[in-house]
């Protein structure tokens, strides 16, 4: 059996999601994940993941799923563990026999666009347990990025207090999200930069937690995003997210990434998700030729992402 899900990028509503503030979040087109399930003939279960530069990840587990027999990463293996521990014990008939399980990234890992999650939705697809149950016992987070990779559409996503119809339960809160439509007129001039660093998410919300929040700032967040849906212009989308990276910068205290690297760039500069790492998005035409000078060479259009 074979599955895939795609990976993601938040456009607004970083860190302040967490605190209910509606995200602005999309999926990744050619950029994803597969994932194969197969019986596998030896007394046990094995599991290997691979990206665009080989095997990055191997383990073999008992068949009772109580021991981890070998691995190349410990830490990766005991969640690989709990999760297929939870699966168990939601769907026993699944492990009848052993399993063989291979992921196949088709970007680099580090590019922090959704290994986790598309893993996550990935075997949400396979077991039919629900994603944010999975996404409970492992990674945690807002969600938002686990909803992308299981509609495989534009969202506009928020944590909610009280139930609404359909939403699953997720710690205490309530997932729930809007199918969109992002096709901004102007996205050939709108361009992802990898800072060749990999953010640590977990760490960053766990840093985030000890930050105060104003119900003011939640509001503004939420405004910017359905903002940004309705925008017909550059020049409007620049007003915004930088009135997005200005907020994002009070709250945690952090020079804004254009202020602190890139201030002579002429366009305007935001981060994606964790601050200090992973993905940028700068406006305008200039941007590949910029970067490129700055020693930055992952360029990617974001038309060519939206599909």
């Amino acid at each position: 059996m074979s599955f895939y899900a795609p990976g993601k990028l938040m456009i607004s509503g970083e860190y302040v999601v967490l605190d209910g503030a509606l995200a602005l979040a999309i999926p990744t087109a050619g950029y994803g994940q597969n994932l194969q399930v197969d019986k596998h003939p030896a007394d046990n279960h094995r599991w290997e993941s691979y990206d665009v530069n080989g095997k990055w990840f191997e383990a073999v587990f008992s068949k009772d799923l109580n021991q981890i027999i070998t691995t190349s990463n410990k830490p990766q293996a005991v969640i690989i563990q709990q999760l297929l521990q939870f699966i168990k014990r939601q769907k026993p008939q699944l492990f009848q026999h052993s399993k063989y399980f291979k992921t196949n990234l088709n970007f680099n890992r580090f590019w922090g666009l959704g290994s986790s999650s598309s893993l996550i939705a990935l075997l949400a697809k396979w077991s039919g347990v629900s994603a944010f149950d999975l996404l409970n016992i492992s990674f945690g987070g807002s969600g938002y990025d686990v909803a992308v990779a299981m509609q495989n559409q534009a969202i506009l996503y928020h944590l909610s207090g009280r139930k609404q119809s359909g939403a699953p339960v997720y710690r205490e809160q309530y997932p729930v999200w809007q199918v969109v439509n992002f096709q901004p007129v102007f996205a050939k001039n709108l361009f992802l930069i990898y800072l060749n660093i990999k953010q640590n998410s977990r760490k960053e919300i766990q840093n985030y937690q000890y930050k105060k929040v104003t119900p003011a700032q939640v509001k503004t967040i939420s405004k910017i995003s359905q903002d940004i849906l309705q925008c017909q212009s550059l020049e409007g989308f620049e007003r915004l997210i930088d009135q997005h990276e200005q907020i994002i910068s009070r709250i945690l205290k952090r020079p804004m990434v254009q202020q602190a690297f890139f201030d002579d760039y002429p366009g305007q500069i935001k981060s994606l998700g964790a601050w200090g790492g992973d993905f940028i998005m700068a406006t305008r035409q200039e941007a590949p030729d910029y970067f490129r000078s700055k020693g930055y060479h992952q360029i990617i259009c974001l038309k060519d992402i939206l599909g």
